[in-house]
């Protein structure tokens, strides 16, 4: 793909899922590419180009870089349980998924832990 880098390549499509989110979350563009490879026979899956991979726009490839080693420092926080439903979410989540409430949105929301939201390690 002209114009584009492959910055990740992946084990498993879920992982493919999170990079692409956390990119696109940043407003980076994303394709992926060998999704529909990753099923296929030990042989072919770990072929160069045969695992699920991330892509990047080549101008956007150091900001992109970046925001995964962000995310790689800056874990995935403690467990919380969201003040306006009471579902228990993990760390990595920064929204409910059950009503949507951010977790940021200006309360504490780690107060049922005790916890800091920046313990923790976080692998993209």
């Amino acid at each position: 793909m002209k114009g584009w880098t492959r910055l990740h390549t992946a084990d498993h499509p879920v992982e493919i899922g999170f990079v692409r989110g956390l990119l696109e979350s940043e407003g980076i563009e994303t394709r992926v590419q060998g999704m529909d490879l990753w099923t296929a026979a030990v042989e072919i899956y770990f072929a160069d180009g045969a695992r699920p991979s991330v892509w990047v726009r080549d101008a956007m490839l150091e900001r992109a870089r970046r925001v995964l080693a962000e995310a790689d420092r800056r874990g995935q926080g403690e467990d919380w349980t969201c003040p306006d439903c009471g579902e228990r979410l993990e760390g990595q989540f920064k929204a409910c998924w059950r009503c949507a409430r951010d977790r940021n949105d200006g309360h504490d929301n780690d107060h049922d832990n005790g916890h800091d939201d920046d313990e923790g390690s976080l692998r993209a």
